[in-house]
């Protein structure tokens, strides 16, 4: 039983695996979504900055919304 089971889980994971492997390759996009909060327009547009700038902005006084960016953020 424990067996079948086994085989089963396996059999389904990699038919998921396989979807999003072809879903990725066939992607009209090309590109992976930039996750780097410095290159992310979304994020720049929300006014969400990194935390190094952040703690810049609050050691000068400033709020979120002074803008600025932040190049040398890992």
């Amino acid at each position: 039983m424990f067996l079948k089971l086994l085989l089963i889980s396996i059999v389904l994971m990699s038919l998921v695996i396989l979807g999003l492997g072809v879903q990725t390759f066939f992607s009209k996009k090309k590109t992976f979504p930039q996750t780097r909060i410095s290159k992310n327009k979304e994020m720049r547009k929300r006014k969400i900055y990194c935390g190094e700038t952040q703690q810049k902005m609050i050691d000068k006084g400033l709020d979120n919304s002074a803008g600025g960016g932040c190049s040398g953020c890992a």
